[in-house]
């Protein structure tokens, strides 16, 4: 038997921007429709229980008459978007089986997971548990269909209490409706709590119909014929037939939090705040799912309707707070928006966590997780473009590296040199070093005059290896290499420029 839940976040403007704010649970709010030239003529979208007497559909008017203290939030997109997105990823994070049918309204396949969490209940309440890790409280119903699952969701919304967590808003509730109780629930819900339309509303009370077992008395066929297809399909809700299977959808790619400012921003000190309350909620929902961001990505719109779109490619996954900040200040400073900004959105490309095994024997090394949190730090202070792993760029130049992006290196598996045989490291000098070179009259070195150490009378020399490469590009390469034995023990290798006559050490040999 199909088991389906339905995930419900009722007041999703309100939620929205408590999640944000949640040290106003516990006073008067309400939240109301954006709009600067609204005023007093906004409309009431949600209000906290503290707002006695205020509800949705009043003006903003009639709500500070009722109650003269209420505090006041325009309704955010960016937030809701951002409470939404958190709502779908509780689910996921119980059930890989998902379908988003609309904001705040997920459907989660419940069948399978009584061997992860237990019974119906257990698994109810494991999703109301993760929705509040992501600061957001729901309402979740358990049943045999979609339609029964949705009407437990409403049912369970009378329980629903308003409190303050660290991760944002709680309070949520569930209720589950077993297949051999599912007759009695539905018949006992009254109609006017169903989303009917008011024209099939009015109909069904002048034929005296209130409850939804009062309609699964009636034959289907003259019902519809009566009062259209829209009576067949409530028809079918009141006698708990429901078709209609679960339709997952992907996993979404990024994880999203966004702000609308009340003022125009103009330097990074303001985005700062904004900032820090964005990652803090992008690094509790990535952590709910064990998960680290790879990339970072911010969209400022600015004070001309334009989007400012920048990406912040990190040296090493991570999800530390302190290290993004720092990355999207230098960011702002290197190179500032043109105009002031008035809304804020982050976006956050996931990666798998690695977990690793620490070796029994040998010294114990960092964590990946610790490892790639050193690295970010690192990028943070010296700059994106300054922390990585070196790699050989596909060139001719001798000794040409670059730095790429940071790859942890594998266990180390050295194998000693065989017995007899000399085996030497080149540790090359960047920049490398100028020197003046006297040479015979057949161009072998005979004395390096360097920097330091960098000199000597020459004992032994081999060479030249001519290289000319690159003569297609702006910096053609063209030189005679030597590697040379200086009085007391020194190996370098030094090149000569060929069109200029130059030398320079390259590398010392260790």
């Amino acid at each position: 038997m199909p088991k389906i839940a339905c995930l419900w976040v009722p007041e999703l403007s309100l939620v929205a921007a408590l999640r944000a704010e949640p040290q106003l649970c516990g006073g008067p709010l309400a939240v109301v429709q954006a709009g600067a030239d609204l005023g007093g003529r906004a409309h009431v979208l949600g209000a906290t229980p503290a707002a006695e007497g205020v509800g949705p559909g009043q003006t903003l008017a009639e709500a500070r008459a009722l109650c003269p203290g209420l505090a006041v939030r325009q309704s955010s997109p960016e937030r809701e978007r951002a409470a939404a997105q958190a709502a779908r990823e509780a689910a996921l994070a119980v059930s890989p089986r998902v379908e988003e049918a609309a904001p705040g309204l997920v459907y989660v396949d419940a069948s399978g997971l009584s061997s992860l969490f237990g019974d119906d209940r257990a698994v109810a309440r494991e999703l109301v548990a993760a929705a509040e890790r992501v600061g957001v409280r729901v309402a979740v119903g358990l049943a045999a269909s979609k339609s029964v699952a949705r009407l437990a969701a409403r049912a369970a919304a009378t329980d629903l209490a308003l409190e303050a967590t660290s991760h944002g808003v709680g309070g949520g509730a569930f209720r589950v409706v077993g297949l051999e109780e599912q007759r009695e629930f539905l018949a006992a819900l009254p109609l006017h709590e169903l989303e009917l339309p008011d024209e099939l509303h009015q109909s069904l009370r002048r034929f005296g119909l209130y409850t939804l077992g009062e309609v699964a008395v009636l034959p289907p066929g003259p019902l519809s014929a009566r009062l259209g297809p829209e009576a067949a399909l409530l028809s079918r809700l009141a006698r708990g037939e429901d078709t209609s299977a679960l339709q997952p959808r992907l996993e979404p790619d990024r994880f999203e939090e966004g702000e609308e400012l009340e003022w125009d921003a103009s330097s990074a000190e303001p985005l700062l705040f904004v900032w820090k309350a964005l990652l803090d909620r992008l690094a509790q929902r990535l952590l709910a799912r064990g998960l680290m961001a790879r990339e970072v990505c911010l969209q400022l719109r600015l004070a001309d309707a334009s989007w400012d779109e920048r990406t912040l490619d990190l040296a090493a996954p991570t999800r530390e707070v302190p290290a993004l900040l720092q990355l999207l200040r230098l960011s702002i400073e290197g190179r500032p928006p043109p105009a002031g900004v008035r809304a804020v959105r982050l976006a956050a490309v996931p990666v798998r966590e690695v977990l690793e095994q620490m070796p029994l024997f040998g010294p114990r090394g960092a964590s990946p997780t610790q490892l790639a949190a050193a690295v970010a730090r690192l990028s943070a202070l010296a700059g994106p473009h300054r922390v990585g792993s070196p790699r050989a760029p596909d060139r001719w130049a001798p000794f040409a590296a670059e730095c790429g992006k940071f790859v942890p290196p594998p266990p180390p598996r050295v194998s000693p040199p065989p017995a007899g045989e000399l085996q030497l490291a080149a540790r090359a000098l960047r920049p490398p070093r100028t020197a003046e070179v006297r040479c015979d009259e057949v161009g072998a070195p005979l004395l390096v005059i360097g920097e330091g150490a960098l000199g000597g009378r020459v004992v032994a020399s081999a060479g030249p290896w001519r290289t000319v490469a690159e003569w297609w590009t702006e910096g053609p390469i063209a030189l005679d290499a030597w590697d040379l034995e200086l009085a007391g023990g020194l190996l370098i290798r030094a090149a000569r420029e060929l069109h200029t006559g130059e030398w320079r050490i390259e590398a010392v040999y260790d």
